[in-house]
C-alpha cells in the first residue's frame, strides 16, 4: 500500500462530483437528482406525498419511508436496482460494525458465510475484508491493496471502515507507522458512526502507545472509555483498562494494582485472565513483593501466550533473591522453549536481560536489539534499549557514541511526528 496514493485518492474523491451517495443520506441525493432535472417540490411530490414530508426528506430531518423513497426515485429516473443494491450493502456495512464493536465471532462468520459467495462489488469485499482481518486470514492484503484502488465508489462511512480494517491488519503486521498514517487520515472524514469513532480511538490508543505518544494517546484512550460507556460495552471496557494498565504498570504500579482490582475476573477469556495475573505480577514485583509476584505467575499456565514473559520475571525475581537453581532452571526451560512470531520481541528482551557481561550487553543492544525494535516499531523497548546503550558508553567514557545512538533514537521519534503533524 502506499500512504502517499491513498491519500491523494481520499482528498480527490471530495472533489468528484458524481462519486457514488451514501443512501444514509438519501434526502440529500433526490434533492440534488431534483435540481439536475429542474423539478420543483410541488411537481415532485404531487400524487406521492405531501410538499412538508419531500422538504423534510431532502433535508434529512426525518427517516425515510422506503415506498415513498422509491416513488420519488421512479419520478426523478433513477434505477431503483441501485437504491436497493446500496440498502443491502449499507445492511451488511452496518451489521459488520455492530459485530465489530461487539467483538462478536459468531456474527462477523454469520455475515462471511451470506457473502462469501457475491462477486465483483466492493462493498461485499469491504466486509469480506473485516473478517479475514478479525480472523488472521492469510490473504488479507489481497484485499487490502484491492480495495484502496475502489475508494473512490465508497461512502465516507465505507472508506472510514476500510481505512479501519487496514489499520488493524498493518498493526498486526508491527508496521504501526502504517497504522498510524491510516488512523490520522480518517480523521479527515466526517464522523458518522459512533461504534466506529470508539474503535478507531481504541486502536489509536495501542497504536501510538507502542510508538511512545502517550500524551496524545491519553485523549484516545478517554474518549474511547467514554463511548465504550455510553454504550454499555463491558467487554471493551474491560480490554482497554488491561491495555492501560500495560503502559503503567512500572511507571505507577501502585495505581495499576488499584485498576486491576476494578476488573471482574469471571468476566474474562483465558487470554485476557492470564495478562490480569500477569499484569499484577509485573506491579508486584515493581513495588519490590516478590513473594506475592511468584504466587500470581504461578496462575499463568505453560501454553499461555505470555508464558514466554512469565518465565522472564520470574528470572528476574529469581536474580534479585539470588536463586541460582531456580536461574538455571528457568534458563534451561527457556533454552528449549520454541517462540512463535508473536513472541520474538519478548525473546528479544529476554536475551537482553541475561546479558550480564557489559560489554556483551553493549553488543547485543547494538547488533540485535535495538535494530529488532526499530524494526518491529516498539519505540517504548527503543527508548529503553537506547538508554541503557547510553549508560553503558558513558561508563566507559565513550561519550561520542553515546550522542550517535541519542541522536540515532530521536531520527526515529521524528519518523512519529512527521505523521502526526
Amino acid at each position: 500500500m502506499s500512504i502517499h496514493s491513498l491519500k491523494h485518492r481520499i482528498h480527490k474523491r471530495a472533489n468528484l462530483r458524481n462519486r457514488k451517495q451514501d443512501y444514509s443520506d438519501i434526502g440529500s441525493f433526490i434533492k440534488k437528482r431534483r435540481m439536475e432535472l429542474n423539478v420543483t417540490q410541488d411537481e415532485l411530490s404531487s400524487g406521492t406525498c405531501s410538499h412538508s414530508y419531500l422538504s423534510k426528506l431532502e433535508n434529512n430531518q426525518i427517516v425515510p419511508n422506503e415506498y415513498y423513497v422509491r416513488e420519488l426515485l421512479d419520478k426523478l429516473e433513477v434505477d431503483k436496482s441501485v437504491f436497493e443494491t446500496s440498502l443491502k450493502d449499507k445492511h451488511y456495512v452496518n451489521r459488520m460494525i455492530l459485530a465489530y464493536f461487539q467483538m462478536d465471532d459468531k456474527a462477523i462468520t454469520a455475515i462471511y458465510d451470506e457473502i462469501q459467495s457475491i462477486e465483483h462489488n466492493t462493498i461485499i469485499n469491504l466486509c469480506k475484508l473485516g473478517y479475514i482481518v478479525f480472523f488472521n486470514r492469510e490473504d488479507e492484503n489481497q484485499y487490502v491493496m484491492m480495495l484502496e484502488h475502489l475508494i473512490n465508489n465508497m461512502t465516507d462511512l465505507e472508506v472510514r471502515l476500510y481505512l479501519y480494517f487496514a489499520a488493524v491488519y498493518f498493526s498486526k503486521q508491527a508496521k504501526f507507522k502504517t497504522a498510524l498514517e491510516l488512523i490520522v487520515l480518517q480523521e479527515s472524514l466526517p464522523q458518522q458512526n459512533e461504534y466506529l469513532a470508539a474503535m478507531f480511538h481504541d486502536l489509536a490508543y495501542a497504536v501510538k502507545q507502542r510508538l511512545g505518544v502517550k500524551n496524545s494517546a491519553s485523549e484516545n484512550y478517554q474518549h474511547a472509555m467514554n463511548l465504550y460507556n455510553k454504550y454499555h460495552n463491558v467487554t471493551r471496557v474491560i480490554r482497554l483498562a488491561l491495555q492501560k494498565i500495560t503502559w503503567i504498570v512500572e511507571e505507577h504500579p501502585t495505581r495499576a494494582l488499584a485498576m486491576l482490582d476494578m476488573v471482574r475476573i469471571d468476566l474474562l477469556d483465558d487470554r485476557n485472565r492470564d495478562q490480569h495475573h500477569f499484569l499484577k505480577a509485573s506491579a508486584l514485583f515493581a513495588q519490590e513483593r516478590y513473594n506475592e509476584s511468584t504466587l500470581a505467575l504461578k496462575a499463568i499456565p505453560s501454553t499461555s501466550h505470555l508464558y514466554l514473559r512469565k518465565m522472564t520475571l520470574l528470572l528476574q525475581i529469581c536474580v534479585i533473591e539470588d536463586d541460582h537453581d531456580m536461574i538455571d532452571r528457568i534458563r534451561s526451560k527457556l533454552k528449549e522453549y520454541k517462540a512463535d512470531k508473536t513472541q520474538m520481541n519478548d525473546k528479544i528482551h529476554y536475551h537482553y536481560l541475561i546479558q550480564t557481561d557489559p560489554q556483551g550487553r553493549k553488543e547485543y543492544l547494538r547488533d540485535i536489539a535495538i535494530p529488532f525494535a526499530i524494526n518491529v516499531e516498539d519505540y517504548r523497548r527503543l527508548e529503553e534499549y537506547t538508554n541503557e546503550m547510553m549508560r553503558l558508553c558513558a561508563d566507559s567514557s565513550r561519550y561520542k557514541e553515546a550522542i550517535q545512538h541519542y541522536h540515532k533514537y530521536r531520527k526515529e521519534v521524528q519518523k512519529i511526528r512527521r505523521i502526526l503533524h
